[in-house]
């Protein structure tokens, strides 16, 4: 019988310690999450929704509201709302700041510009 009484008291040990470190690495993945990334290459694997704040540069237009963006970690397609695109170059001259949101899906990684300024 005692060993009985032992034994749940290891398991209920054992479970306890098991949500404690579970607690403990979802704290730890939201304060990641809640950070900007402020690199191509960090946006490419933080989560969807995380704030974006680049400096690089417009290297090519894809369509009206499509842009892929290049800092010296990575190139990345931006999506811009039409009011940001119209008088956009896509030369790779123009530095800018970009501020956005990370949208990611299996097979995706991208921007969703809110505000862009020109920097030179």
């Amino acid at each position: 019988m005692e060993q009985v009484i032992e034994m749940k008291k290891m398991s209920l040990i054992f479970i306890l310690l098991v949500a404690l470190v579970a607690t403990a690495a979802t704290a730890e993945c939201r304060d990641s999450k809640s950070n900007d990334v402020t690199t191509v290459a960090e946006a490419r694997i933080s989560g969807t929704d995380t704030k974006a704040v680049l400096h690089g540069f417009f290297i090519k237009k894809i369509n009206d509201n499509k842009y892929v963006f290049q800092d010296k970690t990575g190139e990345i397609v931006v999506d811009l709302n039409a009011d940001g695109a119209g008088s956009l170059l896509a030369d790779g001259t123009a530095e800018v700041a970009l501020v956005g949101r990370v949208e990611q899906d299996l097979t995706f990684a991208g921007i969703e510009a809110q505000k862009i300024t020109v920097l030179n």
